[in-house]
């Protein structure tokens, strides 16, 4: 099951990536940008530009450490399962960030190019370069955000250590009255320079608001690896000005448009090999704009994805009666429709962004005033906008509205049931002849379909399906709130499912991916999981923490069975 999961949902699922994989696709995030337009920027600030980027480094550690605190107190941001009221103010974080995440993605594409044309292919068009670098960045928005993570871990140290290095042979070319030229605060420029500066070190650093995208992560671990990030571009930052104050002086360094590639063709290196120095610690630029670039266009793709889905539950509004006819159709056949569905979606919504892109650098690339205007929109009002969200969010919380909306199902039930029951003979599935499955011990397939639901009130019907996520997908889609599954007590679990191995590990395999059930939840195993009532969820609860405590004995929870299960298929391997 998770194999045909990771199958289906390959594009907008595979986000679960390490914290080291995490620190070093940020590492390069960050230095896109921020090495490459901020020191011609910080150059009239001469030795003050250090304090600016201090300042701005700072902000920019403080904006991640409070996009964390609003990715933990909205959980439900990657959720597709809102109440009406939720829906609308999704689809205007969505446009908001949709927009954004364009803007961005327009002038990283121009710089990307203009710098390619300028260091590399100067004869060359515009439209050829944009059109290559984009297609590039279509292929790549397939493999999500967990595919680069793996790429960029491998390309990480061949990146850095080049770069490093260049640097430390410049030292030797950096002039101390360069770096000690007499800057006079209040006549060559303003205290108000040096807080404009390290609002610039601050934008170039904004690609930590993505940071609120970033799944199967808790908030420490991603505060630890960014930060980390954070301090790593920092530290080269630094250096890199010191150097190309050192060697260009602040009136020169101002005037080149892009200094750190040019430092790179001025350091000498003995002997013939490295002639073309310049040409190849382009990489170094073209590894890490690629990385910012193909973040924004990856989540601007999803934010559109969820603005359409949004849109969609809008206009076709949920009702208490859906659940009435949504059974007659067997689970899977509606999954598999579903998921056909999702991915023209997304090939649209690629196609869009793509799109969307490519007209906004061209008319970047008319130049003049139009540049002037693009900066302005990103830096006076798409960022500001950007900070302003995401501080509202973390001062809002959970408002009533949001409660009014959920549901906190106490208990949660799942078996297995044959094909030929009653209750799957009543849904009406059986004559979906390609889903049917039938037990096979020598293959250890599931014996029939699986049977889910919480302990809502029994106008809601228990879902069948083909497997576990389909259940509790389907069966979530009926509700008229959003389950919320902190609250969960126990989970109840038939003993035909827990005889039947293939189920059970699928069910194991199911719990571990989502983390969609809280892992000190109570476990029951029941011969008939149809006989409880709407509270049995605190009965039980109750009840095990009772005759427990007399007997002694401990108590089996979710997490329990996890552990068992992990360690005795890592044993059998």
């Amino acid at each position: 099951m998770a194999i045909n999961m990771g199958k289906r949902d390959t594009f907008a699922q595979n986000e679960s990536i390490s914290p080291r994989q995490l620190y070093r696709l940020y590492v390069f995030n960050l230095l896109g940008v921020g090495t490459l337009v901020l020191p011609n920027n910080l150059a009239k600030l001469g030795k003050y530009g250090f304090i600016s980027i201090a300042l701005g480094v700072f902000m920019a550690w403080l904006f991640m450490w409070i996009v964390s605190e609003v990715r933990e107190q909205k959980k439900s941001i990657y959720d597709r399962s809102f109440g009406k009221t939720t829906h609308a103010k999704m689809l205007i974080y969505d446009l908001i960030i949709v927009i954004y995440e364009l803007s961005q993605a327009a002038f990283l594409a121009w710089i990307f190019v203009k710098l390619i044309r300028d260091s590399l292919i100067p004869d060359e068009s515009f439209t050829v370069v944009l059109l290559v670098i984009m297609a590039v960045c279509a292929y790549a928005l397939s493999g999500g955000v967990e595919c680069r993570a793996r790429v960029y871990e491998v390309v990480f140290f061949f990146v850095l250590i080049p770069l490093a290095a260049m640097l430390l042979f410049a030292l030797s070319d950096v002039r101390l009255d360069y770096l000690m030229i007499k800057d006079r605060v209040g006549v060559d420029f303003g205290i108000a320079d040096i807080f404009a500066g390290a609002y610039y070190v601050f934008a170039a650093s904004i690609s930590v608001f993505n940071i609120l995208f970033v799944r199967e992560r808790t908030a420490s671990q991603i505060r630890g690896s960014v930060s980390k990030a954070i301090f790593t571009y920092a530290g080269i930052l630094f250096l890199l000005y010191a150097v190309l104050l050192g060697n260009f002086g602040k009136y020169s360094l101002s005037e080149i448009e892009f200094p750190a590639v040019v430092l790179m063709s001025d350091v000498q290196i003995k002997g013939s090999f490295f002639k073309r120095a310049d040409a190849l610690m382009l990489s170094v630029w073209f590894f890490t704009l690629f990385s910012v670039l193909n973040m924004s266009l990856y989540y601007a793709v999803l934010r559109c994805e969820n603005f359409a889905e949004n849109t969609g539950k809008i206009i076709f509004t949920f009702n208490k009666n859906r659940h009435s006819c949504s059974n007659k159709q067997f689970g899977s056949d509606r999954q598999k429709s579903h998921d056909n569905e999702k991915s023209t979606m997304r090939s649209w919504c690629i196609i869009f962004v793509i799109a969307v892109t490519v007209t906004l650098a061209y008319i970047l690339e008319s130049g003049g005033e139009i540049v002037k205007k693009y900066l302005g929109f990103l830096l006076c009002i798409a960022i500001p906008v950007i900070v302003v969200l995401t501080i509202g969010l973390m001062l809002t919380g959970c408002s009533a509205v949001e409660l009014e909306e959920r549901c906190f199902p106490t208990l949660a039930a799942v078996d297995i049931v044959d094909v030929g029951t009653d209750e799957i003979t009543d849904k009406e599935v059986t004559d979906n002849k390609e889903y049917v499955s039938h037990r096979d011990v020598s293959t250890n397939e599931n014996s029939g379909y699986i049977e889910f639901y919480y302990n809502m009130d029994k106008s809601y019907e228990p879902e069948y399906a083909d497997d576990i996520k389909t259940a509790v997908d389907s069966f979530e889609d009926r509700l008229s709130q959003k389950a919320d599954t902190n609250h969960l007590k126990v989970i109840l679990i038939g003993k035909t499912l827990r005889k039947d191995k293939a189920a059970y590990s699928d069910f194991m395999e199911y719990c571990k991916t989502s983390k969609k059930f809280p892992r000190n939840t109570y476990v029951c195993i029941a011969d008939d999981i149809n006989d409880i009532f709407d509270n049995m969820g605190d009965y039980y609860e109750q009840k095990i923490n009772k005759e427990n405590h007399e007997d002694g004995e401990p108590i089996i929870t979710l997490g329990t069975l996890l552990d068992d299960y992990t360690n005795e298929i890592h044993e059998i391997r």
